[in-house]
């Protein structure tokens, strides 16, 4: 088989069929969308957007006088980042790079929310997982719905060894149980840009280093802190389609992810991500490494659908339109006229 059939075999272009599976599992409450840095970014490239990881690494490194080759995880240059100064410098730097309201809501975000709202206008009660820590999602969901989603967030930075420490914001602390209260959540996973500003500038309340990512995973499985939040989402996974949507496959991050959550479930996964083998700048290395980081996924039960973010979510908010127009009609049951 050559290597252009290979690459055809382990990614999907064609997901017009796909569409219909994944429609149908966010009407039946069974599809839980997970969000990345992708998803923050905008196509135009005449409009300003947020940083990638790839840029903010980049201007780490600077500081710090070292080289930042491409294919090395953000998190391993935060750590050396925070190593040359400190966390409150890192939380610093970070908030005046992401905490922005000038940055306009890239068209990612903007379906996946209409997305949400067409749900909620059904009665359905949708939870959202990000690990970004931008406040984005919050900022369309207002701007739509004129309120803001309830938000949790959780700290899972924290030392896995301080018993005393609050992984989550948000949750209600009286309630053995924890269950959602409205109908739209985001859990912000890896934190939130504003609880740095909240909170003193020295604590480690965003995932971000590799010691950071070793303590999220750490927390993530461990049978103590807080539970409840983990329980539920556990079980909503154990039970959902999973949609990954502005992740890099070949990013260590979401393998930490994938395993803290979602690794030993049997249903399948789908994860977004355009790769374009055509460019001319593309290498034979490159398609190779594109066609392993498939196969990698695809044994794992991760379908990669080979399309952009933004171009993905508005063929399924579209879809998701017409199977809901198409419910609605069936319930519309015509007068006969009189003989």
């Amino acid at each position: 088989m050559t290597p252009g059939n290979l690459l055809q075999s382990d990614s999907i272009r064609d997901y017009s069929f796909k569409l219909p599976i994944l429609a149908k599992s966010l009407l039946n409450n069974q599809c839980l969308i997970f969000l990345g840095a992708g998803a923050s970014r905008t196509d135009d490239p005449g409009k300003p957007s947020l940083p990638c990881g790839a840029e903010l690494g980049g201007e780490m490194a600077r500081a710090c006088n070292l080289e930042f080759p491409s294919y090395l995880p953000l998190s391993t240059i935060a750590f050396y980042f925070e190593f040359y100064y400190n966390r409150a410098y890192l939380n610093d730097f970070l908030r005046e790079r992401i905490d922005r309201n000038d940055v306009p809501i890239p068209e990612t975000i903007q379906h996946v929310v209409e997305m949400v709202h067409l749900l909620e206008g059904l009665g359905k009660t949708c939870f959202v997982i990000t690990t970004n820590y931008d406040c984005l999602f919050e900022r369309a969901y207002k701007e739509l719905v004129g309120c803001r989603p309830d938000v949790v967030i959780y700290r899972g930075a924290w030392d896995p060894h301080d018993r005393s420490a609050h992984l989550h914001s948000g949750l209600n602390a009286d309630a053995e149980f924890w269950k959602p209260e409205a109908q739209t959540t985001l859990y912000k996973m890896h934190g939130c840009i504003t609880d740095v500003s909240r909170r003193p500038r020295s604590e480690p309340s965003l995932v971000i280093t590799e010691e950071d990512y070793i303590n999220f995973l750490t927390n993530a499985l461990s049978q103590d802190h807080e539970k409840r939040i983990l329980q539920y989402v556990r079980g909503l996974i154990a039970l959902s389609n999973i949609l990954f949507v502005g992740y890099s496959l070949s990013d260590p991050n979401l393998r930490v992810i994938f395993k803290a959550t979602a690794e030993a479930r049997k249903n399948e996964s789908y994860a977004v991500q355009h790769f374009d083998d055509t460019g001319p700048h593309v290498t034979q290395l490159d398609r190779a490494r594109w066609q392993s980081t498939c196969s990698f996924w695809r044994e794992k039960r991760v379908q990669v659908v080979n399309a952009s973010a933004s171009s993905f979510t508005r063929d399924l908010l579209n879809e998701l339109r017409g199977h809901v127009s198409h419910a609605s009609a069936a319930r519309v049951v015509p007068i006969r006229p009189r003989e």
